[in-house]
C-alpha cells in the first residue's frame, strides 16, 4: 500500500472516528439536558412538577433500560414531595402532530400510539400501583365536542400547539417531536 493512500484511509479513520464520537456526545448532552421547553409548559399547565420527555427507536413501542430509568427518577422525585395523584402520557408516532388540514395520521401510526402508551402506562401502573394513568395520542387531533367542552385531552393538545410543537404542515422539523413521549407526575 502507497503511503499517500495510508495516510487518506488514517485520516478518514479519525474524521469519521470524530463524528462518532461527537454524535454520542450530542445524544448524551440532549439526554441531560432534561424535557423540552414544550414539556414544561404543558407540564407547568397540567400541574405537574415532574416531567421526563425520552424518544422511541422508529417502529417500535418497546421501553429500553433508560426510558424506564427516566420514569423510575420522576416517580422518585414526586414521592419525595407527596403522594402522586396520577400520571399523564403523551406519546407521538413517528410523524409530528397531524395539522388542522390533516386530522389524523394513517391508521399505522395511531396503532403505534396506542401501544406505547400501553407500554408506558403498564411500567408505570407495575412500578406504582394504584396510581391513574392517563394517556394522550398525538396521532391524532381532537374532535370538535372534545374542543367544545374544553377536554382534557382537547386542553392538553392546545397547549402543546401554542407552545410550538411541530405539526405535518410545519416547515422547519425542529424540534422534532415524532417518536417522542412525555411522562408526567402529578402530586397531591
Amino acid at each position: 500500500m502507497n503511503v499517500k493512500l495510508m495516510s487518506l484511509l488514517l485520516i478518514s479513520g479519525f474524521v469519521f472516528g470524530c463524528a462518532t464520537d461527537e454524535k454520542k456526545e450530542a445524544e448524551k448532552t440532549a439526554a441531560a439536558a432534561g424535557p423540552s421547553i414544550e414539556a414544561k409548559q404543558v407540564a407547568a399547565e397540567e400541574e405537574a412538577s415532574y416531567v421526563t420527555e425520552f424518544a422511541f427507536k422508529k417502529g417500535s413501542a418497546t421501553l429500553s433500560d433508560g426510558m424506564k430509568k427516566n420514569i423510575l427518577q420522576v416517580m422518585d422525585q414526586a414521592k419525595k414531595s407527596g403522594e402522586i395523584k396520577e400520571f399523564k402520557v403523551i406519546t407521538w408516532g413517528d410523524s409530528e402532530y397531524p395539522s388542522t388540514h390533516t386530522e389524523k395520521l394513517s391508521q399505522a401510526e395511531v396503532e403505534l400510539v396506542k401501544k406505547r402508551n400501553t407500554a408506558i402506562r403498564k411500567y408505570i401502573e407495575g412500578a406504582s400501583k394504584g396510581v391513574d394513568v392517563e394517556t394522550y395520542s398525538m396521532a391524532e387531533r381532537p374532535n370538535a365536542l372534545q374542543e367544545m367542552l374544553n377536554t382534557s385531552d382537547a386542553r392538553v393538545k392546545k397547549s402543546l400547539e401554542v407552545a410550538g410543537v411541530p405539526t405535518t404542515d410545519t416547515a422547519v422539523k425542529t424540534p422534532s417531536k415524532a417518536s417522542k413521549a412525555i411522562v408526567m407526575a402529578i402530586t397531591e
